[in-house]
């Protein structure tokens, strides 16, 4: 018995290891986001919206739950797996969304301080190649490569 209990221990800890590092995207598009929970349930608290779209890393599973960290904040939490599809691989393709001037610069570093390379308007696209905080290098569109605002960037 104490041999099967030490197995069966063995193989959900390996079965938790292996959703580490998965990449997973949020798929909520009937409200717009999806809430990242402080634990394993609707009961938590909420920690912020993961908006529909948005890349997460699944850290380990409890049941129908993920631990994750969202890509865009950093933030860590709990998300009901259920809404969170698999991530097919490939570029994240992004589209520029800065509502208030409609454009965003691409930056030549990551932050406001680095000189500006061009405007990047409202609907075009973007690739997204590093990221650093709330900043990411993207292949925009034109050909021009440089950083951006990751908040200003959407599906």
């Amino acid at each position: 018995m104490k041999r099967f209990v030490l197995s069966l221990v063995a193989l959900i800890f390996a079965a938790g290891l292996a959703w580490a590092g998965e990449m997973r995207i949020v798929n909520s598009p009937g409200d717009g986001y999806l809430n990242l929970r402080t634990g394993p349930g609707s009961q938590y608290d909420i920690i912020r919206r993961m908006y529909h779209g948005s890349m997460v890393d699944v850290l380990e599973r409890a049941g129908k739950w993920s631990r994750v960290q969202h890509e865009e904040t950093g933030a860590v939490g709990w998300a009901f797996h259920k809404y969170l599809a698999p991530f097919e691989g490939g570029v994240p393709m992004k589209f520029v969304y800065s509502p208030g001037d409609g454009y965003l610069n691409l930056r030549t570093g990551p932050g406001t301080g680095y000189q500006i390379i061009r405007r990047m308007y409202n609907g075009e696209s973007v690739e997204i190649l590093e990221r650093k905080g709330t900043w990411v290098r993207v292949y925009h569109q034109s050909g021009a490569q440089g950083w951006c605002s990751v908040k200003f960037l959407r599906n």
